[in-house]
């Protein structure tokens, strides 16, 4: 069916490959708890339901009036716009238990749905209440939406944040997305932090519940710092600290396939550096005009006190300068993040399904988890067989600890199955899952690439039995 690279017979059970220096140790894994995931549940539910309680203690639902029901509906789609906003805000923070107990992946599905939805909310609340003051006052919608944001405490702010909060929103819509680079996205995306400083602050000024509850405002307010503080901590500080702690550098930038190159990244003191092989840093290097865009780019190698690895894909638009970096280049970092790593797994065997890109974290896993008896799979989805990156490391892998490597070039499958090559479409997915990797469902399954491309195979998984907790996804735009 596909293009399957068998082991060698006779070889070593542990795998050589990446072969640092005999001096160079693994790095430490990252503390994760198991009650760090319900810890956020609580968390969340706990916010959204002290909102709702100082809703419902400074007036409630109204519906004495219609002007009474539109405020009262009102004041409490603001409040949980805003509560989601700030909950949103925090999840772009990255607070590193927060990241390792939900993953990167999900926090992003958290973090789109929580955005979209605070926006309508937000609408919501623009509108009713615009309604019952213009209910109140005898004028027309447009007359008092204009006399609010002149006269109100705090509402030509709040006009302003909402501007920036549509165009963040708009942005983000697919369609949209897919026009605009990632850096320049990424940079834009960076509004909403302004976005919501400025549109929020008015319900503390105008606010019912809050003129009322001198405790209420007390809240907010902490909740406002708690959440400026850990942008400010976890997205700035600890990063600088991290990189000028270990005084990162860039030690080699060697080719590693069509139009993709490696780069190896040394510093000092790296075994106090909590990463694990999976895991992605944003990545800043320091080579003059545009070393302000961070790249998302996972280890591709294991990482050890010797350096740390990453692939990329140069053909985009930042990729000439990466390309061409000379060793001593300085480097900043965020994270690592991630849960693509060996300690997520639950069986001893691992298949990996990766499109393009994906396939870097999944080289360092597989090389993590090589010592593991039994073989392990990996399906690699490109355009052309040779664009296969990592292929020293792969064919390690294959030779050495016997792992099933299976390519699925060709153009992508437009009629049957969608994460299938075309030639290869007509293959129900389950079916093909199932011939590809012997005994799928006793696999821990790592899923790379593409968001809408890893949806496709993660039902075909589910429709195999492969139970949800052994499922584990990372996607990217491709």
């Amino acid at each position: 069916m596909t293009a399957t690279h068998a082991p060698r017979a006779g070889s070593p059970d542990v795998l050589p490959a990446p072969r640092p220096p005999t001096a160079a140790v693994r790095l430490r894994p990252p503390v994760r708890r198991r009650w760090w995931y319900d810890a956020v549940a609580v968390v969340v539910v706990a916010h959204l339901a002290v909102v709702t309680t100082l809703w419902s203690t400074s007036g409630g639902l109204d519906v004495s009036t219609p002007a009474a029901a539109l405020s009262s509906t009102g004041r409490l789609t603001g409040l949980w716009a805003s509560a989601l906003l700030l909950l949103q805000v925090l999840g772009m923070a990255r607070v590193p238990w927060v990241e390792r107990a939900v993953g990167q992946d999900r926090l992003t599905v958290w973090h789109r749905w929580s955005g979209f939805t605070s926006f309508w909310l937000m609408l919501a609340h623009l509108g009713l209440i615009t309604g019952a003051y213009a209910l109140l006052e005898g004028r027309g919608y447009v007359a008092e939406l204009v006399s609010m944001t002149l006269t109100l405490p705090g509402m030509l702010l709040a006009a302003a944040g909402t501007v920036l909060l549509v165009a963040v929103v708009v942005l983000s819509v697919r369609a949209a997305r897919r026009r605009v680079r990632y850096e320049s996205w990424h940079l834009l995306h960076l509004y909403a932090y302004l976005g919501v400083g400025l549109a929020l602050p008015h319900q503390l000024w105008t606010g019912t519940s809050f003129l009322t509850h001198p405790w209420a405002a007390t809240y907010w307010w902490g909740l406002y710092a708690l959440t400026l503080g850990a942008v400010l901590v976890h997205r700035v500080v600890v990063p600088l600290v991290t990189s000028w702690r270990h005084d990162l550098g860039v030690l080699d930038v060697r080719p590693d396939g069509a139009g993709v190159v490696s780069v190896v990244v040394g510093g000092r003191d790296l075994d106090r550096l909590r990463v694990e092989a999976g895991q992605f840093f944003v990545w800043r290097f320091l080579t003059g005009p545009g070393w302000t865009r961070g790249h998302p780019l996972s280890l591709s190698a294991v990482p050890t006190t010797a350096g740390l690895r990453t692939t990329m894909d140069v053909t985009g638009d930042d990729g000439a300068r990466i390309a061409t970096m000379r060793p001593g280049t300085r480097v900043l970092v965020e994270g690592p993040y991630g849960r693509t790593t060996t300690s997520t797994r639950t069986r001893p065997r691992i298949a990996g399904i990766v499109a393009g890109a994906g396939i870097a974290p999944l080289v360092g896993l597989l090389q993590d988890n090589a010592a593991t008896p039994g073989s392990d799979t990996l399906l690699v989805r490109v355009g052309r067989d040779d664009e296969l990156a990592l292929r020293t490391d792969l064919d390690d892998l294959v030779h050495h600890a016997g792992l099933r490597l299976v390519t699925l070039p060709g153009p992508r499958s437009r009629t049957g199955t969608p994460w299938l090559p075309r030639d290869l479409g007509h293959h129900r997915g389950p079916a093909a899952l199932r011939e590809l990797v012997p005994g799928l469902v006793d696999h821990d399954v790592f899923v790379c690439g593409p968001p809408a491309w890893a949806a496709h195979v993660v039902e075909d998984l589910r429709t195999t039995g492969v139970p949800a907790a052994r499922i584990h996804v990372e996607s990217y735009v491709w």
